[in-house]
């Protein structure tokens, strides 16, 4: 079992572009079913009630990949493009 408290200090990254997404700051709940429903994400604009910057985003329940000890990896969006970066 894992606590809110322990989820809510995991930084959440892309697998598909590798990319920091941020940190989770709400979490939706099915009360009657007792199950996660989703995420919320703080942009890239820092932690913090009084944070600025980022946009926030959902993540659903269905695209976390791993919750690991430091880190929750998803699966969302599209991949990274090696031709920007000219490889």
């Amino acid at each position: 079992m894992i606590r809110v408290s322990d989820i809510m200090e995991k930084e959440v990254i892309n697998v598909k572009n590798g990319k920091r997404m941020g940190f989770i700051m709400d979490i939706d709940m099915d009360v009657n079913d007792g199950k996660v429903i989703s995420f919320t994400i703080m942009g890239d604009g820092g932690r913090g009630f009084f944070a600025r910057g980022g946009e926030d985003q959902v993540i659903f329940w269905n695209d976390i990949l791993k919750i690991g000890c430091d880190t929750i990896i998803v699966n969302i969006g599209s991949e990274l493009n090696l031709n920007e970066f000219n490889i």
